[in-house]
This record gives C-alpha cells, structure tokens and sequence, in this order.
C-alpha cells in the first residue's frame, strides 16, 4: 500500500486497531529485500491496467505500516477482480490476513474498493503503491 490504498487499506488499517501502540526509530520503519539503490534505478510511470494482471509479492514495505506489516501478495485478474495476503505482525505473534475483491485503475490512482486509492505506478515486472504514510514496492512472480 499509508492505506496502502484500496485493499491494502482494508487489510493493513482494519487490523491497526489490533495491535499494540508503539513507536519505531524512522530507520526502523521499513522491510526491504534489495538495496535502496537497486530500487532508485527503476524508470517508474503511471501503472495502466495491464500492468496489474498476474501475481505480485511486496519486496519493500516502508512508512509506519511496516513495523507490524512485513510482507504482501496480490493477484489481479484482468476482469477487475484480486485476492491478496498480507502477513502482520501482532501481538500474539504473525499472522495471514486475506481479502479480495474488485480492483480499479483511474488515472494514476488504483481503488481496492476501499474508496481509499493509492498512486500506482509500473516498471517492468514491477508496480509501486503510495499512500499518505506507506509505499509498498512489488515485483511481479510467476505462477507455479
């Protein structure tokens, strides 16, 4: 997703209420796999719908989300349908919370049906979710 807008929102925001209040370092605040600089290189533009089609799995999760969110999965379909996973960090330990749903792209603006949209934008086999407080990086994998 910072909402991670759209479903992201749903997951991440609905289950804050769970969790203990604490506060994190700022440098504390994200899961990342890759470097920093790996990910400034990418030629990011506004995602168009195509770019959503397949599976999804977060490869850095920054903002204050990340301290109880650690990873995430999406599917999009492209019918306008997605189902996704987001492994949270609670206090009885992780967690696998689902969803799923309709999935639509307006202008830079993806809508999980939250009426919460995140700016998405795509390189190859890659989209970015930016929100108020949180952006997720993703990377396309392949279905097995």
């Amino acid at each position: 997703m910072n909402r991670l807008h759209s479903s992201l929102a749903v997951l991440a925001l609905g289950l804050a209420g769970c969790i203990a209040s604490s506060v994190l370092e700022e440098d504390r605040r994200s899961v990342a796999e890759g470097s920093a600089d790996d990910r400034a290189t990418v030629e990011w533009r506004r995602a168009e719908a195509w770019d959503l089609q397949g599976l999804y799995e977060s490869t850095s999760i920054e903002g204050e989300r990340a301290q109880f969110l650690w990873k995430l999965y999406y599917h999009f379909e492209s019918a306008g349908t997605y189902s996704g996973a987001a492994l949270l960090l609670g206090e009885d330990g992780p967690t696998f919370e689902t969803l799923s749903g309709t999935w639509k792209l307006e202008g830079p603006d993806l809508d999980l049906g939250d009426g919460a949209p995140a700016a998405a934008c795509a390189a190859t086999d890659r989209l970015r979710l930016v929100t108020a407080d949180c952006t997720v990086h993703l990377r396309r994998v392949p279905l097995q």
